[in-house]
């Protein structure tokens, strides 16, 4: 079956959230000096696409090495939002309704809704200062329907202090953040596979996020 890679490139190009470090590569051997290659990097665990951990709102919460592996392969479905994802729009419950998702199943899927804001944006100063996101309605009912995480290609809170983390880590939903090309996916069901790094107590772990359609 057909992948399409869901991840932004991982560099230092890719937009931080303000007060996070820029991913930072610094050389520990070269091929000129020492004839091999080797990197230290320097980054946050939320920059670039990634995985939330309850942990990361919660101090009782599992941390992403805590997270069953089944939770992030299975299957999966992308609901289109583009038409209300204009800059600093909140995504509205009603939104969702005319998006069609009260005619998804959802209980036990990894929901990914759709704006393409992370596609256009994701190397942006603009990235977490003009992006749509959710309202609070919206987020609450999403929460209630039994998803077994939520992908976003925009940034799921406003501004602080990040009500809808709250909401869905509260809940064990996950939250896979800065998602591209869902534009690849259609309405069909598909399978994702979106496996973090296994960080020993982290709030979160950066991913590889594919789709196999």
């Amino acid at each position: 079956m057909p992948l399409v890679d869901l991840s932004v490139p991982w560099g230092p190009d890719v937009q931080p959230l303000d007060g996070h470090p820029r991913i930072r590569f610094e050389p520990v051997t070269t091929h000129e000096r020492e004839g091999r290659s080797n990197t230290r990097v320097e980054f946050s665990i939320h920059t670039g696409t990634h995985i939330d951990a309850p942990f990361h709102f919660f101090p009782e919460g599992k941390t992403i090495d805590q997270i069953p592996l089944a939770v992030f392969i299975g299957p999966a479905i992308a609901v289109d939002v583009t038409r209300f994802g204009s800059p600093r729009q909140a995504i509205t419950l009603d939104n969702l309704f005319a998006a069609g998702i009260a005619d998804v199943a959802l209980s036990g899927i990894r929901l990914l809704l759709r704006t393409d804001w992370a596609t256009q944006h994701w190397n942006q100063p603009d990235l977490y200062t003009k992006n749509p996101y959710l309202a609070q309605d919206a987020a609450q009912w999403l929460a209630n329907q039994g998803i077994a995480a939520l992908g976003l290609d925009f940034a799921v809170d406003s501004e602080f202090p990040y009500p809808n983390h709250y909401v869905f880590l509260g809940k064990e939903i996950l939250l896979m953040e800065n998602l591209i090309n869902l534009d690849r996916l259609g309405s069909r069901p598909f399978t994702l596979m979106a496996l973090p790094l296994r960080v020993v107590g982290g709030d979160g772990g950066p991913a590889r996020v594919v789709a196999s359609v």
